[in-house]
């Protein structure tokens, strides 16, 4: 059972998302209307990450404990166990998708910060400019991004070897894209430890550092 509501945990976040294609969708659509415990746990998905973004964490705090206050004086213990554990459920479906959404949030917010057309120069090599402004795109859309991340993976250890090539001035950004495009594919993990590196070599007081510095602080 827990293997079912973990897959159809990660579906409904992909639909939800948008991150299905269209023949995916249609698939999705139609399973949703034949199955009633698949569309009532996408429904409820929906309604609490709506209801987290809307009222916050605090809020949500205090709900859940007027609804345990109020189960325990009116049901039965039995019925109550199976409640709260059917809530737990919902809570954590609900919290996993609501980080999923926050993280991918910051990295479309921190993407911007900076512009990949004040950044890349032309005059300097015009394929490796083409290069780094569809990656650096990819990785602010959140398009194509396990392939982007493989790439940007190549060229930031490419960037930081000691033989200068066509990469070695655009080091920071390729870095940064690199954190950027982990965030925007919901891995902390991966986007942290890029950005320890980066503390680094890049220190405190100057425009890379200090960015990465705030960013790490989101995190």
């Amino acid at each position: 059972m827990d293997e079912t509501i973990n897959k159809n945990e990660e579906r409904i976040d992909r639909y939800l998302h948008g991150e299905m294609s269209s023949e995916e969708e249609k698939m999705f659509e139609a399973e949703l209307d034949k199955d009633e415990t698949l569309r009532r746990q996408a429904e409820t998905t929906a309604r609490i990450v709506k209801g987290m973004d809307a009222v916050g964490a605090e809020q949500d705090a205090l709900l859940i404990e007027q609804m345990k206050a109020s189960s325990e004086k009116k049901l039965a213990p039995v019925w109550w166990l199976s409640i709260a554990a059917g809530f737990a459920i919902l809570l954590t479906v609900g919290y996993h998708f609501y980080d999923r959404s926050a993280t991918m949030a910051l990295g479309r917010e921190y993407a911007s910060v900076f512009p990949t057309e004040t950044i890349v120069r032309g005059e300097e090599d015009e394929a490796v400019s083409k290069e780094l402004t569809s990656l650096f795109d990819n990785a602010a859309n959140g398009k194509d991004l396990d392939n982007t991340i493989e790439q940007l993976e190549k060229l930031w250890k490419l960037s930081k070897s000691d033989t200068y090539n066509g990469y070695t001035t655009y080091e920071p950004y390729i870095g940064w894209n690199l954190a950027i495009a982990h965030l925007c594919n919901n891995d902390k993990k991966e986007a942290k430890a890029i950005l320890n590196e980066m503390q680094l070599r890049h220190p405190e007081g100057s425009a890379m550092g200090d960015k990465v510095r705030e960013l790490m602080k989101e995190l």
